[in-house]
């Protein structure tokens, strides 16, 4: 596909990892929104604008999340994931892998400081993303009332600050427990993680980038370590599949397989 080569050179990014349907719909929604009529105009654009490759590609971040989604999922991680890893672990190490605008990351920080409460322990969260602008926003931490629905009125209270009738501002606090990075899943250089949550991400990835990304995960995690993916995302079928066993189905929780035994909760 000429717009696929075009975007290797003007980007350096391979756009074969990310699935058919989802990259033809991207694709046309630029056209539409630039005017254009069929790829090959297109293609013609993206060589001739020095701005265009960059703004496709961050389209293909996917923004719409909220606080504590799906809550069953955050309430296992906060009454069995978080107190397993301090049994073995006084520091923590989090990543948050596609991390769109903030919210997943900044519910880590206020889900760990209600657990952790007034125990000795530190933890620090590094919260990625390929979007410059989904970044820019997450640090900046402004949220409309809608993305916090699933939090109590007490913990909107103690954790935001609110600018207006719909809009709050997550405290400084939260916000330094969080350090925001542009990057690829894949290629971003981090090791010796507790916990990473990575969920509604790798739907919008073909097959062979999900066993690359799983690899990845296998390869940061420790050996206690424990991954947790979205509500339509699977290893079933994976190779990579056999390096985790699925410890809680239903969250979409998983722990990491190690020679010589597992950590199951």
């Amino acid at each position: 596909m000429l717009i696929e080569k075009i975007m290797q050179v003007k980007t350096g990014k391979d756009l074969h990892q990310f699935k058919r349907p989802f990259l033809n719909r991207r694709i046309n929604a630029r056209m539409k929104a630039v005017g254009v009529r069929d790829g090959s105009e297109y293609a013609k654009l993206l060589e001739s604008d020095s701005t265009e490759p960059s703004i496709l590609f961050k389209s293909f971040s996917i923004n719409v999340t909220e606080f504590y989604r799906d809550s069953f999922v955050w309430e296992c991680m906060s009454s069995k994931i978080i107190p397993q890893i301090l049994k073995n672990n006084k520091t923590l190490q989090i990543w948050s892998a596609g991390c769109a605008s903030g919210e997943e990351p900044y519910s880590l920080a206020i889900l760990l400081r209600e657990v952790i409460g007034t125990k000795n322990v530190k933890f620090s969260i590094i919260a990625t993303d390929i979007n410059t602008d989904a970044i820019n926003r997450a640090k900046k931490g402004h949220y409309l009332s809608q993305s916090l629905k699933n939090l109590t009125p007490g913990v909107i209270a103690k954790y935001f600050t609110p600018i207006n009738n719909d809009t709050y501002q997550i405290n400084e606090s939260i916000k330094q427990l969080v350090a925001f990075q542009q990057g690829d899943i894949i290629s971003f250089p981090v090791e010796r993680i507790n916990l990473i949550t990575c969920r509604n991400v790798l739907i919008y990835y073909d097959k062979p980038a999900q066993e690359l990304v799983f690899k990845k995960f296998h390869k940061t995690l420790n050996d206690d370590g424990y991954l947790v993916i979205g509500q339509d995302e699977t290893m079933m079928g994976m190779t990579s599949g056999k390096s985790f066993s699925c410890i809680l189905p239903r969250e979409r929780i998983y722990s990491k397989l190690v020679s010589g035994g597992n950590l199951v909760v």
